[in-house]
């Protein structure tokens, strides 16, 4: 539904009462959600943008997107059908269907999940589960967890059983990597790792040892149940059958343990209490503010502009003061004058600016920051950062048994990295740490003492590390930028052309080959050069070029070299670029 692109048709804002109206469909649609989770999924300050769209095939729908994140969309039958951003906040909004890792790459290709690539729920008539035909079903991995696809079932439970294992199981509508996740390009997610509970000898219990589990539970009581038995003993009431505590076994270990228990979780809630308050992120915000920025701010400055600009975005959550003690700005600022810390002069009637700071007080010398500040980027940042294509790439994920590895090499736990990298990252360690070969002919190496835990041998090949760490880590797909440029690919083509007036224009060609996302490029196009820019469809040609006004082929070439970082042998027409000089007429 969502693999080729789609033509935005409007782009509209929700007023407060359209966004209720949203919030009460949503919980119509989807009852066996909480009010926790419809607030997660739309919360009630977000901004709700309504999208129409027109699909490839000519379908028109409408999508629901809060905070520029798709999160809803419609069928045909004006159901609503979530997207994989709301499934990954909520994974309980669909009921799923488990496939295994090799039919992702299949299904991004614009395939249906046929019925051999379904992990069966039971057996019989319960293999498929208990659905109706035409119900929306997620689509998880067997590795993973989390949702890669949405769609619907073309026929009940029953008669998918009776199939024979053969034909469509789900009809795809939108997918990991399709338009409508790319939608906001700079809001872009990968799946979540929510590696999946493998089965245990508990899940299969032998005859009769479930009667023998429960009389062993029965058996035993907590220490809540004898204080519960005690104080009813000494007030009883009538007709009230009192448990035997006589007869109560109950070990002393069990006692601690339960004592212990009690203790810790009591001690966990008050720290977490004491943590989360507002006044401790305020000010943990406002230190990480000096902290961060107290040597490059600019004094004076008004308050107002250093709490908007520097305060809040150093906070891990949004800071409403109301629900604070102080109240307003003003009141915190003053504590904060008292302690030592800022210096602020009231200039006129209620306009007060900050004009020294402290930067060697001993609470802000000692105070670290946990977290980094989110930055909105700039027009600059853009211009560093482009917006690149992306494909749908096999990628390992980093563990604590090869985390030791990897963190010589500058990599993390957690991070994920392409499936053709790591044998390079591997030939790179051995170089660096000047590994010796174990054999005359090289085919083996001596290894080092992290290498010798991971592997558990002392001589291995290339080959055979690059598979012992990959058995040893998490397998998954991501959606990585194509900024490689082949040898195979056409080269970018400018050339001047001549429209009515006698008025010049540039055209390019072949940019999308270079993973460049060409409305990206168009809008940098734009902003930089002040000048119209378009897309032209070439006669009898699947190919476009793009069209910009007047000539701007010097433009072009530094934002392709600079910015998307294009080797200059990969363009063409450099020479029709303006030399920047006006000759006078004799």
């Amino acid at each position: 539904m969502f693999l080729k692109p789609y033509k935005l048709r409007s782009n509209a804002p929700l007023k407060g009462s359209e966004s209720k109206r949203l919030r009460q469909r949503v919980e119509n649609t989807f009852p066996d959600s909480t009010p926790e989770e419809i607030s997660i999924l739309i919360p009630s300050k977000s901004a709700v943008t309504q999208l129409k769209l027109t699909t490839h095939g000519g379908m028109q729908t409408n999508v629901f997107c809060v905070d520029k994140l798709p999160m809803f969309f419609e069928l045909e039958s004006g159901e609503l059908a979530p997207t994989l951003y709301a499934l990954w906040l909520v994974s309980t909004l669909l009921p799923y269907f488990t496939t295994f890792r090799d039919v992702l790459p299949k299904l991004s290709n614009g395939a249906d999940l046929m019925l051999p690539g379904v992990v069966p729920k039971g057996t019989g008539m319960n293999m498929y589960g208990r659905y109706r035909q035409g119900q929306l079903m997620a689509v998880n991995l067997v590795s993973n967890e989390s949702a890669v696809a949405v769609g619907y079932l073309p026929r009940s439970s029953d008669d998918l059983y009776m199939c024979g294992r053969q034909g469509v199981a789900v009809k795809m509508l939108h997918i990991f990597g399709d338009k409508l996740w790319g939608h906001e390009p700079t809001l872009v997610q990968q799946v979540p790792l929510k590696k999946a509970t493998p089965l245990t000898t508990d899940d299969f219990p032998e005859l009769g040892a479930k009667e023998d589990k429960q009389k062993q539970v029965s058996e035993k009581l907590t220490l809540a149940d004898i204080v519960a038995a005690t104080n009813l003993s000494e007030t009883p009431d009538a007709g009230t059958k009192l448990p035997d505590v006589q007869n109560l076994k109950i070990s002393e270990n069990d006692v601690t343990e339960d004592v212990k228990n009690r203790e810790s979780i009591t001690q966990d809630t008050s720290v977490e209490g004491s943590a989360t308050t507002p006044e401790i992120i305020l000010k943990n915000a406002f230190l990480a503010a000096l902290k961060n920025h107290g040597k490059t701010l600019q004094l004076p400055l008004l308050t107002s502009n250093f709490y908007r600009l520097y305060v809040v975005p150093e906070a891990p959550q949004p800071i409403d003061l109301k629900k604070t003690k102080y109240k307003k700005l003003s009141n915190f600022l003053n504590e904060m004058i008292d302690e030592g810390f800022i210096v602020v002069r009231e200039e006129s009637k209620g306009v007060d600016k900050i004009t020294a700071i402290d930067l060697d007080h001993p609470e802000l010398v000692n105070f670290i920051t946990d977290f980094k500040s989110p930055k909105q980027p700039t027009n600059g940042e853009l211009q560093d950062q482009p917006l690149f294509r992306s494909e749908l790439t096999e990628t390992y994920i980093i563990t604590d048994a090869t985390a030791p590895f990897f963190a010589k090499v500058n990599y993390k736990r957690g991070e994920a990295i392409p499936t053709a990298q790591i044998k390079k990252i591997v030939r790179e360690y051995i170089s660096k740490h000047n590994l010796p070969k174990a054999d005359p002919s090289g085919g083996t190496i001596q290894l080092d003492e992290t290498l010798e835990r991971i592997c558990d041998v002392k001589t291995a090949s290339v080959s055979q590390i690059c598979g012992t760490l990959t058995r040893k880590m998490e397998y998954s797909f991501q959606m990585c930028e194509l900024k490689s440029v082949a040898a195979n690919k056409p080269l970018i083509q400018m050339s001047l052309a001549t429209r009515s007036g006698n008025k010049k224009v540039t055209l390019i060609s072949n940019v999308e080959c270079y993973g460049i996302i060409v409305p990206e490029f168009i809008k940098l196009c734009k902003q930089g050069a002040a000048a119209s820019t378009t897309v032209v469809k070439l006669p009898h040609q699947k190919a476009e070029q793009l069209q910009i006004q007047g000539n701007q082929v010097r433009f072009v070439y530094n934002l392709l070299t600079e910015t998307y970082k294009v080797p200059p042998k990969c363009i063409l027409g450099l020479e029709l670029a303006k030399d920047g000089k006006k000759h006078k007429k004799k």
